[in-house]
């Protein structure tokens, strides 16, 4: 309010002449203004009803009229006297320097007696009351002092202002015209509003200055009093404009600001001081103001005579001389008085039920009664006197009031509401649940439409305690006090529903109406602490109803569209939002800030004064059971009661008197009594029941009726049940109620029978009076008759049955769940007040204790609801920011309470705003999109990246929701796959950072995951074929091949520019960061997001490959296809998940146990179909598995799949494995490198063996598997590298076989290339094949070396250990004898020469010695003799049957001592061995002649060894001395040699002759000879 000081240059004595001189002026050219009738006056108070006359007390109205301040010489005056003050005024300013020096009211004097006067005309009065707006304005000011504090004498000022306030009270003019009226209404107002404002200016004769403040502090309680009298008469004239009862409202408004700025100020010490003060004081009388309300009556306050009257002298007056008396009357400054009555006059004219007041007024109070609260609610909230009134009488008219079908009055009376809850809410507890349960029951639709089940808090309607409704009827028309609402069971099928729900039969909410509720419990709940308190007061309170989860509830599904489906079936459920929607999304979204602020910012401590947060928690859960505990009740009230006794919420008292059984029944007696959850027709039916005597005993006794009337005491105990339709329950209610009643010795009453009588009739009497279908009821005299001589033998009192009749007319007991009018109302009403008496004040505390449990309850309803909002606000930028602030902070939340299912909901809300999901049927796919380079990078422009760039939602959905999802990886699980979509999306469209590109090997190191599109189809009837060039071929041209290439398309400037927003926002979204948190998730994540990664990449792999495999028959129904042969084209995005998956595994070693198998088994799908997938990915799948056999190696319990997946290798096709078999040699070279004890037995070994074969033939594979086996075969113990051991001892050797024969098979191939091209001639230089060859056998000579070593370590015997290490080794080398490269043909001869003459072998076991020639040297000279095999090289072939010919002889030569000396038979071994020489020899002059001395040698060693003898000459006469064995020898092996070597046996030995003396030869031991054959 600003200040209404008039500062003027004009001298306040010449400005009050002027006044005068206007006055007069005017009266003077006015001669017809006194002869008006006095039947017609205006007034400018035409008062209040007379029910707001007088209070409580009818001593007491709004002022008190005990002043009968005097009028000065206005009484009984006629126009000449009015005439003589404005004289006497001037003469008294005549010589007057100061005008201060005059009392004020001299100087108003005449002004007031015209204005008080009937007699003067309108338009005077009109300008009396201007000049006293201009005299209050410029010259009171001048007497102002410092306001009084406590009572004391009145000042001159005090006393004018008095009288001013009495004068502008009792304006009365003739009424001239309504317009004219209405004028002078209007500038009396003026002069109110000029009391009320505030003011501040420096006294002029003493320079002192006062500091602000208005004239209304210079007043006392009466004359506030009258001023609002004036204000509120004019506000109760409905025939007055609309002009001017607005100036008066606007004008009470500012006193009522006025008086609670004062409120503030006070204290109780200040109050009492003034009380006592006041006692001292002469008393005096109450003024009450008689005003009309309807119309405008010509005079409502009386005749003239009847105020002068009232004007007699109250101890102080000013003559027309100026004269003063000597008494001064105290002064009590204004304060709680006119307050208390004012809001009793207030209250009162919001009863809706008073239909002497109309809308109009109704608005005016509710105004009124908002300014009052907005400037002091706070302090009215101190002083018990004022605030009762507001608790009870008007927040009842007030809720009353927010029914109101009149669009302002319902708007005023809400917006009042706001403001009575946002000031006393403290003391407004119960008033707040019941004013929040009737706004959501009031604007829930009756059929709300369905939702998904995440959307639905758990609500138990037993939760709702017993409130107040504001209406609802039932079906039948009769009235039912909303008690209670209707308890659901735990089934839902056995429900009982006690009541209907309130106000399912009134009409729809209008929408504005529904706008105007919601912005009010916007108002409301913008308090940071709202919720919580909620929570706290409610939630954890046993007696009321869950409201912070009915609040949840409602607010969630108020965001969504509540509009009934339209006539064609649609709805409008993505049309966008409404104000309703968006004004429940906002106190959801104010909700969520609040909590996410406690938890940043820090809270309040809790207040030490309520209940311990401990206390609350505690409340809470026994909440829960009580409710559980009722709803057994309200379906079987013993099973609810043994339930309730089980839980230890009935206990009787150990300590109480009476039997175990009485102190039960006493306990389950205090529980049905205050418990407001209970079905009241049950529990009536319950304590009625012949069983229950003693419960129905201890029930009634709870009650105290010390004196209290019969139908007092009835009332009380039938509003806690339902009296039961039978007459024997009911017999047996009043039976004990007249024990419990009597034995509080009423007086009227004679005996127990009496009372019982009494009850009876009670209860008729009820119903006679206040049955709607009774036309006839009871008089007294009935009533009287009806009880003669009953109270024992003699008659009642006839004024208390008189008592009692009139009670019970007057006040319908009223049963519950019985009526739902204002009755009913009202019967709730005086329910909730009893119960606020014990509720305690309201706790409010912006604490954080409680969000956790907040949070749990309400996360999922209130992140739908956001989702939903942000999805339908496309183009609404503000509730796109609101909705992601509220993302964000329930993701705050969530992680601090650690509830990951709020990130995952979170994620699955935003990741459909995003853009980025694959929503194509059969998935995003490669294509050729132009790439541009732009600001030093590579942009490449597509489709979606021009659309990503366009939407400013689906930028920030995204950067929001990879915000939430940086740091918070851990806690998401389901939502991985929404993130691992996007991902897959941008990776598609060349939008992802390059760390996210690469895929690791183990040749190649890190590379980039190739981006080129494959052929758009494979073709089904197409088999691949089978080498090394074709499958060479495929590795080549899947990947890269480009058979039909897209067109480039032309970009604009505009899609380069979306592009380039697009690489921003998603490079704000801190992918790489993301994707590092990722590599280091914990296993309760990390396993989410892997079954997530394989759900991705199945749908493109596996997934894709069973849809082509399946078809469609004749009816359409799907069956089983031949298995589909062709290849899916190459799809870098499977690529790109395998990478990730393997790369999430590798990172998180310590939890290979879990994800070992979802891996495996995604890739052991790949590589089962491996033919029908492109070889890239075929190729990545066996690395990444490979990958993961190296940590799986290092953890022993899972040694067993290694072996699984070695196998799954080896069990690819050929050609697949022979295009792969570079990575996997590399892979397999690294796990036995980590740990060469990883492979262990046999079967193992087999399992490796068989995949170094595999890649024999492969160019760069072998190289790595020759170099292993290199390694291994010259390998000692403690080397660290694999070992050779008798399990991979013989696959080794084999192994080594194959790369010696690939060497042959090599050399065969090249020499038939050269015959094709007609070439002759030797091969020019070793290939790679031959060199690994020769490298194989060098790797079996060396074998020599660690043989010993093995065959000591083997425990075997030497026989068999010969077989099992030396035999297998001299096998091969023997085998490559005869290979078709010469290179390793002559190698292996010399390796077998070496190897037999070596002294391993000759040392070793003589057994062994005929296993050499039988399995070694006799297989490699058939084989030499073979043609094919002359053929394989036919010029050199022939020297290596030279050589194997001179080897086998000195091989011979060399073991033939050894048999002999250790007598073994050699005969049949020298036989044999002639047999292969002959067949050698036969027809080769040049191996004729260079063996036949090799020959030579060993007949002679055999010779002297005396094994070769020849018989004696027949002609000799001598006796043939040879052993049989000699002798078969001899016939055996003569005619062989003779064969080979022609007439040699007879010159070298001879035959023995009887008369010739052979000449002895030097005897040369066959060692030496066997060496010397061996130097040779």
């Amino acid at each position: 309010m600003s200040s209404s000081t008039m500062t003027t240059d004009l001298p306040p004595i010449t400005l009050l002449l002027q006044e005068v001189q206007t006055i007069t002026s005017s009266m003077r050219r006015n001669q017809r203004w006194a002869s008006t009738s006095s039947s017609s006056y205006a007034s400018s108070s035409n008062g209040l009803p007379t029910s707001l006359r007088s209070g409580r007390n009818p001593q007491r109205g709004l002022a008190r009229a005990g002043s009968k301040r005097g009028r000065g010489s206005g009484e009984s005056v006629d126009e000449g006297d009015l005439m003589v003050g404005f004289i006497e005024l001037r003469r008294t300013l005549s010589g007057v320097k100061d005008i201060t020096s005059v009392p004020p009211l001299d100087l108003c004097g005449p002004f007031l007696a015209l204005i008080r006067s009937p007699l003067t005309s309108g338009p005077i009065t009109s300008l009396a009351l201007a000049s006293l707006h201009s005299m209050i304005l410029a010259i009171l000011p001048l007497y102002l002092t410092p306001p009084p504090v406590l009572t004391a004498p009145s000042t001159q000022l005090q006393l004018a202002l008095a009288y001013i306030t009495s004068a502008l009270s009792q304006c009365r003019f003739p009424s001239s015209s309504p317009q004219q009226d209405e004028l002078v209404l209007l500038r009396l107002l003026r002069v109110i509003e000029a009391l009320v404002a505030p003011l501040s200016m420096s006294m002029s004769s003493s320079s002192q200055a006062v500091g602000l403040g208005c004239l209304l502090d210079q007043m006392g309680d009466e004359s506030v009093c009258e001023l609002l009298e004036v204000g509120l008469g004019m506000l109760a004239r409905a025939r007055l404009g609309e002009g001017v009862r607005n100036s008066a409202q606007s004008c009470v408004q500012d006193i009522v600001r006025a008086g609670f700025r004062r409120l503030k100020s006070l204290t109780t010490d200040d109050v009492e001081r003034l009380l006592s003060d006041n006692k001292e004081m002469t008393k005096t009388g109450e003024k009450v103001q008689a005003k009309t309300v309807a119309e405008v009556q010509p005079d409502i306050d009386g005749t003239a005579e009847d105020k002068q009257q009232e004007g007699k002298e109250k101890g102080v007056g000013t003559s027309t001389s100026g004269q003063t008396e000597v008494h001064t009357p105290m002064f009590t400054p204004y304060g709680l008085p006119t307050i208390l009555e004012l809001l009793r006059v207030l209250i009162a004219l919001l009863n809706p039920s008073d239909q002497a007041h109309t809308d109009s007024m109704r608005l005016s109070a509710l105004a009124i009664l908002n300014s009052a609260l907005e400037i002091g609610g706070a302090s009215l909230g101190n002083w018990p006197e004022l605030r009762e009134g507001v608790r009870d009488e008007g927040c009842r008219y007030l809720f009353q009031l927010t029914r109101a079908d009149s669009p302002a009055l319902l708007a005023q009376s809400l917006r009042t509401t706001s403001t009575l809850f946002s000031t006393l809410l403290p003391h407004l507890k119960l008033q707040l649940e019941l004013f929040l349960s009737y706004l959501i029951d009031r604007l829930t639709p009756p059929n709300p439409p369905p939702f998904t089940p995440h959307l639905q808090l758990r609500q138990d309607s037993s939760s709702r305690p017993g409130t107040p409704s504001l209406g609802g009827s039932k079906p039948d028309g009769r009235s039912t006090p909303v008690n209670a609402e209707p308890s659901s069971s735990i089934s839902d099928s056995n429900s009982v529903s006690s009541t209907p729900k309130p106000l399912s039969h009134l009409p729809p909410v209008p929408n504005e109406t529904k706008e105007l509720m919601l912005d009010t419990l916007t108002q409301i709940a913008l308090r940071p602490s709202f919720m919580v308190d909620c929570w706290v007061n409610f939630d954890c309170s046993t007696e009321s109803e869950d409201l912070f989860q009915r609040l949840v509830s409602f607010l969630t599904r108020g965001v969504y569209p509540s509009a009934p489906p339209r006539t064609d079936g649609s709805t409008n459920l993505f049309e966008g939002l409404d104000n309703a929607q968006l004004l429940s999304l906002e106190i959801i979204l104010v909700f969520v800030s609040s909590m996410a602020d406690r938890l940043e910012q820090g809270d309040e401590p809790w207040p030490s004064a309520g209940p311990t947060p401990d206390d609350l928690h505690h409340a809470k859960s026994r909440k829960g059971v009580l409710l559980e505990g009722a709803t057994l009740f309200n379906n079987k009230p013993k099973k609810g009661i043994a339930f309730l006794e089980q839980q230890g919420i009935i206990v009787p008292d150990p300590s109480g008197p009476g039997t175990d059984e009485e102190r039960r029944d006493l306990a389950i007696a205090k529980f049905l009594r205050h418990s407001t959850r209970l079905d009241k027709r049950l529990l009536g039916d319950f304590i009625s029941r012949p069983d229950q005597v003693g419960l129905l005993k201890a029930f009634i006794g709870l009650f105290d009726f010390k004196g209290k009337s019969i139908a007092d005491a009835m009332r009380e105990l039938l509003e806690t049940f339902r009296l039961p339709g039978e007459s024997h329950p009911i017999e047996r209610i009043t039976e004990n109620f007249a024990e419990h009643f009597f034995s509080f010795h009423p007086p009227e009453i004679a005996d127990q029978d009496a009372v019982h009588i009494l009850a009876y009739s009670v209860i008729m009497l009820n119903t006679d009076q206040h049955n709607p279908q009774n036309r006839k009821r009871m008089t007294i005299e009935d009533y009287k008759k009806n009880l003669r001589g009953v109270n024992g033998g003699k008659d009642f009192d006839p004024g208390y049955l008189a008592g009692i009749h009139e009670s019970i007319k007057k006040r319908e007991i009223i049963l519950p769940e019985e009526h739902a009018g204002q009755h009913g109302f009202e019967f709730a009403w005086k329910l909730m007040m009893q119960r606020s008496r014990t509720a305690g004040q309201m706790v409010i505390c912006n604490t954080a204790t409680f969000d956790e449990p907040m949070f749990r309850v309400a996360w999922r309803p209130v992140i739908s609801a956001i989702a939903y909002a942000f999805t339908m606000s496309a183009s609404d930028e503000h509730v796109i920011q609101k909705a992601i602030t509220g993302f964000r902070q329930c993701a705050s939340l969530a992680g601090h309470f650690k509830l990951p299912e709020v990130f995952d909901t979170i994620v699955q809300s935003l990741s459909s705003a995003t853009g980025l999901l694959d929503d194509t049927e059969e998935g995003y796919q490669m294509a050729n999109h132009p790439v541009l380079e732009k600001e030093n990078q590579s942009v490449t422009v597509s489709p979606l990246s021009i659309r990503f760039g366009q939407s400013y939602r689906s930028q920030l959905a995204t950067v929001v929701l990879f915000t939430i999802a940086n740091g918070n990886g851990s806690a998401i699980r389901e939502g991985w796959l929404q993130i691992f979509e996007m991902f897959q999306t941008l990776f598609l469209h060349s939008l992802l950072p390059a760390p996210m590109l690469q895929m690791e090997d183990f040749l190649a190191g890190t590379t980039t995951i190739p981006m080129k599109i494959a052929t758009p189809a494979a073709a089904p009837d197409r088999r691949p074929e089978g080498g090394l060039l074709s499958t060479l071929s495929s590795y080549l041209l899947s990947p890269y091949g480009t058979s039909a290439e897209a067109l480039v398309v032309e970009t604009s400037d505009g899609d380069v520019e979306n592009t380039l927003v697009a690489v921003d926002c998603l490079s704000s979204c801190k992918l790489e960061e993301l994707y590092a948190e990722i590599l280091n998730l914990d296993a309760e994540a990390l396993i989410p997001a892997l079954q997530a990664i394989r759900t991705l990449a199945e749908a493109r792999t596996t997934g894709k490959l069973q849809h082509r495999t399946e078809g469609r028959g004749e009816t359409g129904s799907p069956i089983l296809a031949p298995r589909f042969e062709g290849q899916l084209p190459y799809d870098p995005a499977c690529v790109f998940h395998l990478e990730m998956m393997v790369s999430l595994a590798s990172r998180n070693k310590q939890n290979i146990s879990e994800t070992w198998p979802i891996i495996f088994e995604y890739i052991t799908a790949l590589l089962s179909s491996a033919q029908s997938y492109s070889v890239l990915l075929i190729e990545r799948a066996v690395v990444g598995l490979l990958r993961l056999c190296l940590i799986v190696s290092e953890t022993p319990d899972l040694r067993d799949q290694l072996y699984i997946a070695l196998d799954v290798l080896r069990s690819l096709p050929s050609t697949v494995l022979n295009a792969v078999s570079e990575q996997l040699m590399a892979g397999v070279a690294r796990i036995l490198e980590k740990d060469t004890t990883v492979i262990k037995n046999h079967t193992e070994w087999n399992l490796v063996i068989a995949l170094f074969r595999a890649t024999v033939a492969h160019p760069e594979a072998s190289k790595v598997t020759l170099a292993i086996v290199q390694k291994m075969a010259t390998s000692s113990n403690g080397s660290g590298r694999p070992e050779l051991t008798p399990d991979n001892y013989a696959g080794v050797v084999a192994l080594l076989d194959e790369f010696a024969t690939a060497a042959g098979a090599a050399v065969a191939g090249r020499q038939q290339q050269h015959r094709r091209s007609s070439s002759i001639g030797p091969q020019a230089t070793l290939g790679p094949t031959v060199e690994r060859g020769l490298t194989a056998l060098d790797s079996l000579y060396e074998l020599r070396n660690v043989i010993p070593g093995m065959m000591s370590t083997s425990g075997l015997g030497e026989h068999d250990a010969f077989n099992a290490f030396w035999l297998p080794p001299l096998l091969v080398i023997g085998k490559q004898c005869v290979n078709g490269c010469r290179d390793i043909r002559q190698r292996a001869m010399a390796y077998l020469q070496r190897l037999l003459l070596s002294p391993q072998l000759l040392s070793g076991d003589e057994s062994a010695l005929p296993t050499i020639f039988d399995r070694v040297l006799f297989p490699v000279l058939e084989e030499l003799l073979k043609p094919q095999v002359f053929e394989r090289d036919p010029h050199g072939m022939a020297d290596t049957r030279l050589k194997a010919a001179t080897l086998l002889c000195k091989i011979f030569l060399q073991y033939v001592v050894r048999l002999v000396e250790s007598g073994s038979a050699v005969e049949g071994l020298f036989v044999r061995v002639l047999d292969k020489l002959e067949r050698f020899m036969r027809g080769e002059r040049d191996l004729l002649n260079e063996a036949g001395e090799s020959l030579k040698n060993v007949v002679l060693v055999m010779h002297s060894s005396n094994l070769l003898l020849p018989p004696p000459d027949q002609g000799s006469g001598l006796d043939d001395t040879r052993s049989a064995d000699q002798k078969d020898l001899w016939a055996k092996s003569s005619e062989r040699i003779e064969r080979v070597l022609p007439g040699f046996l007879n010159e070298a030995i001879p035959p023995p002759r009887p008369t010739q003396v052979v000449p002895q030869l030097p005897q040369v031991p066959p060692q030496e000879q066997a060496s010397e054959i061996r130097a040779e």
